[in-house]
């Protein structure tokens, strides 16, 4: 049973983070990293994937509980920064950016049937969240039995199939550095870090339930069934990403040029032709829907829960939550980045410090608490 919950949680890991800037973020960097791909890709997944991660397994040692987590900073400096993170991964930047992707990618088919208008595209896409996130306890099945098995078999397609296809690799004369920083700044770009810390909540407190239904109530089996989960997402959010950036990097002299929201529209039009890129596209909305699925969830519960204190209904919370990431959506994929990564750049390296400490702190604070338990024993063991 424990093997069906790391795999379902896994999956819903990798499907809450393989969102919007997952997608396109690979792909611009194999279509720019040339010859020096290597290096790319190794800053990439640093940035894209071990600090995610780092963040996720930080949370995790405090019982998946963000509260806990940032409560060192103090109570009113901890609620700001949460407030402030919410906000930013929820309707005023990631949830929105995951719209524009999938308009930007189903574009060409919607104006072929008269579908194209952007606004009704977003009416339609905030409703599929309002319905995928009415029931909070449904989420992280939602996303790991059904959008997240459905968007990996097709990503390995469209990973396959541009494998086989892949052109020579076009030269890159910028230095290592100049391209290692490039993959540094797509890493920060997936905003993942920022997610991690609530992600965290939301998959540990599917864990605790899942066990405990089946009678398992032991703190240490769960933290394992957490990390088992966490290296399962972790080991296929990276394969993918390097499949993506292979795709890209064989088919990069027909990437040169392509706006950054319609990469991914590109690369599967030239590996697949329009029927498969049709499928792909497909499979992105998932994509895109699934991470928004996580984050309206997220930020959903905090406002309810801890803003306005069950002083409100959850739904109008929902309903607000939407309503922003609606009127955010017309800045568009570029205009949202424009303003995030400014902040992201000095966000980053902050909250990369807080979680090594914070992880030092907590082994630092179990450690201690061995020694003195031990020395008690001891003590009382040579006690007449």
């Amino acid at each position: 049973m424990t093997k069906r919950i790391v795999v379902t949680t896994g999956l819903a890991l990798f499907a809450m983070f393989f969102g919007a800037g997952n997608i396109v973020y690979p792909l611009t960097l194999g279509a720019s990293a040339g010859t020096n791909i290597t290096y790319a890709m190794i800053a990439f997944l640093i940035a894209g994937v071990g600090l995610p991660f780092l963040g996720l397994f930080a949370t995790g040692l405090y019982q998946g509980d963000y509260w806990k987590f940032f409560s060192r900073l103090g109570k009113v400096p901890s609620f700001i920064l949460i407030t402030f993170l919410i906000f930013f991964i929820g309707p005023l930047f990631a949830i929105p950016r995951t719209e524009t992707v999938t308009y930007h990618t189903l574009a060409p088919f919607l104006s072929s049937v008269g579908l194209d208008n952007p606004y009704g595209i977003s009416g339609i896409y905030c409703t599929i969240l309002f319905l995928l996130t009415y029931r909070p306890t449904k989420v992280i099945d939602i996303i790991g039995k059904f959008l997240s098995p459905i968007k990996l078999v097709l990503f390995i397609i469209l990973i396959v199939a541009g494998l086989i296809t892949a052109h020579e690799t076009l030269a890159n004369h910028h230095p290592v550095a100049v391209v290692v920083k490039e993959g540094l700044l797509d890493g920060y770009g997936t905003m993942d870090l920022l997610g991690a810390f609530f992600f965290c909540t939301v998959a540990y407190q599917s864990i605790m339930r899942k066990a405990k239904a089946h009678g398992i109530t032991d703190k240490k089996t769960i933290v394992k069934i957490f990390l088992q989960s966490c290296i399962v997402g972790g080991s296929i959010l990276g394969l993918i990403y390097i499949g993506f950036t292979m795709v890209a990097l064989g088919h990069a002299a027909d990437l040169q040029g392509v706006d950054t929201a319609q990469m991914i529209q590109a690369i599967s039009n030239v590996v697949l032709g329009s029927f498969g890129s049709l499928f792909v596209c497909i499979c992105v909305s998932f994509a895109c829907i699934a991470t928004a699925t996580a984050l309206t969830d997220v930020t959903t519960n905090f406002l309810y829960e801890h803003l306005f204190k069950r002083k409100i209904s959850r739904t109008i919370c929902l309903v607000g939550t939407l309503v922003v990431t609606f009127a955010m959506t017309i800045m568009g994929f570029s205009g949202i980045m424009k303003i995030a990564l400014p902040v992201l750049e000095v966000l980053y390296p902050a909250l990369i410090i807080y979680s090594v400490v914070s992880i030092y702190v907590k082994y630092k604070t179990n450690y201690s608490r061995v020694e003195i338990g031990t020395r008690k024993i001891s003590v009382d063991a040579i006690s007449p």
